[in-house]
């Protein structure tokens, strides 16, 4: 009698890790009091259509890294943006809205942040600023982050993910 006692405490046990094991590793990278601040019902698609007009909103985007170039006091990314998936990873195989732009205060490595990289970021909508691309002027979204999260090189998202991941994270 008491060994199937100790086996289904060892089993609720085992359960309980599970249970916690998969709940951690479906959460965003994003911390939760940064994710809270941000308005999960703007969409991309939305803003870019007039991005003064939500100016000081926060929102949560997601996208890869197509150029990082460090200004006098502020590191430029532009951001291909792509919907997020599990943990806010983006969406590289869906289609993409455009591109947006993340004014970083201070000096981000651009070795590190180069082309290619898959990102995440919390940030306030500072207005739009026009750049050229290719023979013409776009107009970029400009987001000033709260928070950012790249995502490790390589990783390609399960369909069941069990375990835990990691990249780098800087908070602003």
């Amino acid at each position: 009698m008491k060994a199937r006692g100790a086996i289904w405490s060892v089993c609720r046990l085992l359960l309980l890790g599970s249970v916690l094991c998969v709940c951690v590793a479906c959460g965003s990278v994003i911390s939760k009091d940064v994710r809270q601040t941000a308005d999960l019902s703007l969409h991309f698609g939305t803003v870019v259509g007039n991005p003064p007009a939500y100016t000081g909103k926060v929102v949560l985007w997601a996208g890869t890294v197509l150029e990082a170039t460090n200004l006098a006091e502020a590191t430029r990314l532009i951001i291909l943006h792509f919907p997020r998936g599990s943990r806010d990873r983006p969406l590289t195989q869906r289609a993409t809205g455009g591109r947006f732009v993340v004014l970083a205060p201070g000096y981000l490595e651009t070795a590190v942040y180069r082309a290619g990289r898959a990102i995440t970021v919390v940030g306030e909508i500072r207005g739009q600023q026009e750049l050229p691309l290719g023979d013409t002027t776009y107009r970029y979204p400009v987001l000033e982050p709260r928070e950012l999260y790249l995502w490790q090189e390589g990783y390609a998202e399960p369909r069941v993910h069990f375990g835990f991941g990691f990249g780098f994270h800087d908070r602003f």
